[in-house]
């Protein structure tokens, strides 16, 4: 008994296909960063009944542990429990699968800040080869500042690292969204620095304000670039471009 419950709290976390993946097969995108990327490649038998269900055995029944989070009803005493079986896990596998749940819950409750720090860490300490997730998160804190602009520009190319996995009209969409993120980011960044040295004018702030610039007109570019080549409106990107570069001449692509 006690091993069919296992089985099926891991087809819970791990997704249940009804045909053996192939590599075309497509992850789904579920709200929250909770991403059905199917089966994992390592012996699954190693962890049925081992160490997913050992880690998180203490915090409860996975079957309700898994839908509880994605309606965002997790109690207190479950998320911390969550979080102490994922940092104590060994298997990367384990711990991501443990992350989403977290990450599902959260998001489902709308804690947007909770939120950003497991996807933070799942990016950073268990694996950043989810490009959905990447681009999630790029997206996400785009809309926070300047001073998040250089961690959105980190995550949108990682997760262009990995655009492969996308086809065809989501393929364009999402990478002609991620250049648009990265122009955007970069302007904001240069603009605040322009705004810093007009407040306190010094050769470092001077320094620092150019190179803003300059990554502002390549990135640009590089999204003028792309909505050419991809058949988009170039409008914007051809003004972020000009702006920056000062010149129409450097904005010209063929």
């Amino acid at each position: 008994m006690h091993h069919r419950v296992a089985i099926v709290a891991l087809l819970l976390l791990g997704g249940c296909p009804k045909k053996p993946p192939s590599s075309t097969d497509q992850p789904v995108i579920v709200d929250g960063g909770f991403v059905d990327l199917g089966d994992d490649d390592e012996d699954l038998d190693d962890l049925v009944g081992s160490e997913l269900m050992m880690a998180t055995a203490r915090c409860g029944d996975l079957m309700q542990l898994e839908p509880a989070a994605m309606m965002g009803k997790l109690k207190d005493g479950e998320i911390r429990c969550l979080d102490s079986s994922l940092r104590d896990a060994e298997r990367q596998t384990v711990k991501d699968k443990i992350s989403r749940v977290l990450m599902a819950d959260a998001w489902a409750k709308g804690d947007r800040h909770r939120w950003e720090g497991i996807v933070r860490r799942h990016l950073t300490d268990i694996d950043q080869s989810d490009p959905d997730l990447c681009y999630k998160f790029a997206k996400y804190l785009s809309g926070m500042g300047a001073e998040y602009a250089d961690e959105t520009m980190h995550w949108a190319d990682v997760a262009l690292e990995n655009k492969a996995i996308w086809s065809g009209d989501t393929h364009v969409k999402r990478v002609f969204n991620l250049y648009k993120i990265k122009a955007y980011a970069a302007q904001a960044r240069w603009d605040w620095y322009e705004r810093k040295y007009l407040e306190a004018p010094n050769e470092e702030m001077l320094r620092t304000k150019g190179e803003a610039r300059n990554q502002a007109k390549n990135l640009a570019r590089e999204w003028l670039e792309y909505a050419r080549q991809a058949g988009k409106d170039p409008t914007i990107a051809e003004q972020l471009c000009v702006s920056a570069a000062g010149t129409s001449g450097y904005c010209d692509v063929d």
